[in-house]
């Protein structure tokens, strides 16, 4: 950033410094919601084995993931789970998506993890 003789800011100083906080502003708000995604889907991913383990039913399945997604401030429902639950096979699969409010325009942002774990 420059100051031209008068010791004013250039307009084109200016917009950098709106684009600048623009976008780390956006950083901001976009984020923590993919992190919050990676620890879902992570957690999907270390839990699988023990629900094929204790076999746990499906709707149980489900309950503790949408816990688990309240808990990280994830919008998802009940519906949105899917869960194939057998004697040997566990395969669990969402689809959500999360609106982002940026001010100016709302970002949805959509997610599709899965996991899934069979017994030998």
């Amino acid at each position: 950033m420059r100051l031209n003789e008068s010791g004013y800011i250039s307009l084109k100083s200016l917009f950098y410094l709106l684009f600048l906080a623009a976008v780390i502003y956006a950083g901001f708000k976009i984020i923590p919601v993919y992190v919050n995604n990676y620890q879902l889907e992570d957690y999907m991913r270390t839990q699988t084995p023990f629900w094929l383990t204790d076999h746990a039913s499906a709707e149980a399945i489900r309950k503790n993931i949408v816990a688990k997604a309240r808990d990280l401030d994830l919008p998802l429902a009940i519906q949105e789970v899917k869960v194939d639950a057998s004697a040997n096979r566990v395969a669990v699969s969402l689809d959500y998506s999360v609106p982002v409010d940026l001010k100016v325009y709302t970002l949805q942002l959509h997610f599709t993890p899965s996991s899934e774990n069979r017994s030998i």
